[in-house]
């Protein structure tokens, strides 16, 4: 299968102990760390969210585990998700969390696909936020900044008529030019979406499967 050229990869590949390392690895915590919160706050509680997001974020560079992601097992997601599973594991066992004595560990395993569903959310938000600043940047270097901070907010959800009207008024553009632009802008942030996925999965198949799982998590499926 074709390999995509990927500068994320790149950057994950660098994230070990040197100093272009540290400066890789900090780069790919600012993106990640919230998903990584996320995860632990549904697998451990709140209260131990924080202090188990930074030991796994210590952890993963002072024993380099991030440059050793296997581009064969698809996606960093799913790499990532991998390191965190067994994180938590440990967690648990250090913090001796009983199970009850009847228990079958199903309530163990309840935990950790919330906390996943967890992760896919805030990991598909972050694509989001990632293509709505790749957007921003290239709208204001057409110097366009204040066509996309008035657009962004009809995204949301279909607009009103009135609302379309009001904002063409604002803007001095014709309605249909209005929705012209928003339909535009849509499909822009869509394919960034795609980029930005692409830039984490190993292959054109893995980009595809990742690609409809995003669509699902999207979608509130």
């Amino acid at each position: 299968m074709p390999q995509f050229p990927s500068t994320r990869w790149s950057l994950i590949r660098r994230s070990g102990l040197s100093s272009d390392g540290r400066a890789a690895f900090g780069e790919l915590t600012r993106l990640y760390r919230p998903a990584i919160v996320a995860f632990f706050r549904a697998r451990l509680g709140a209260d131990a969210a924080e202090d188990a997001a930074q030991s796994f974020l210590a952890a993963s560079f002072e024993q380099a585990w991030w440059p050793r992601a296997d581009a064969g097992m698809g996606s960093f997601r799913n790499f990532l998700l991998l390191l965190l599973r067994r994180h938590a594991g440990h967690a648990r066992d250090a913090a001796a969390l009983p199970l009850d004595a009847d228990s079958d560990g199903s309530d163990v395993a309840d935990e950790t696909a919330d906390a996943e569903r967890r992760f896919d959310s805030r990991f598909a938000l972050l694509l989001t936020t990632q293509a709505i600043q790749a957007q921003r940047a290239r709208y204001r270097e057409r110097e366009r900044g204040a066509l996309f901070e008035r657009l962004l907010p009809l995204l949301a959800a279909p607009p009103e008529h009135g609302d379309l009207k009001r904002v063409a008024a604002e803007l001095d553009l014709p309605p249909n030019t209005l929705s012209v632009e928003v339909a535009r802008l849509r499909k822009r942030l869509r394919e960034e979406m795609r980029v930005q996925l692409q830039s984490l999965c190993a292959d054109a198949a893995t980009f595809d499967a990742e690609w409809a799982a995003l669509q699902r998590v999207l979608d509130g499926d």
